[in-house]
């Protein structure tokens, strides 16, 4: 099964050994995210290793074992989507768009813990305890 994976996952994954790493590390999805994700959380990594209580190499490194399971797509992929997500997430949360747009490319569910995610209904949108039930 093919999923996107928002950001927030990615961070929760960072953030503490817990189930959503496990899930990354040891599903059998075939998991992308958008381009930007990875910039995102580079951008707050200051904040992310205070969080972690990670060393800067540490956490890079398992930065880099996450984004070796979630594949970061091609820009173009969502280029047809784009107008079509921004136009169903415009009213809740702009951010949010690629992720749909991507979706709608891949033809899949989001995995994300965020409730703006789940009030459009063009995807369907798991979150982390959703997935651990999809597994059993």
């Amino acid at each position: 099964m093919e999923i996107v994976v928002d950001t927030n996952v990615i961070i929760s994954a960072l953030l503490k050994e817990g189930l959503t790493r496990k899930i990354i590390f040891l599903s059998p999805f075939d998991m992308y995210t958008v381009p930007f994700a990875r910039l995102e959380i580079e951008k707050h990594k200051a904040e992310l290793l205070d969080k972690s209580g990670l060393d800067d190499e540490s956490f890079q490194y398992l930065l880099d074992l996450i984004f070796a399971r979630i594949h970061i797509v091609e820009p173009g992929i969502l280029e047809p989507f784009r107008e079509k997500a921004i136009g169903v997430m415009d009213s809740v949360d702009f951010n949010d768009s690629p992720f749909l747009a991507l979706a709608m490319a891949l033809n899949c569910p989001v995995w994300s813990n965020d409730e703006d995610l789940k009030k459009q209904n063009v995807v369907k949108v798991y979150k982390t305890q959703e997935i651990l039930e999809l597994l059993k």
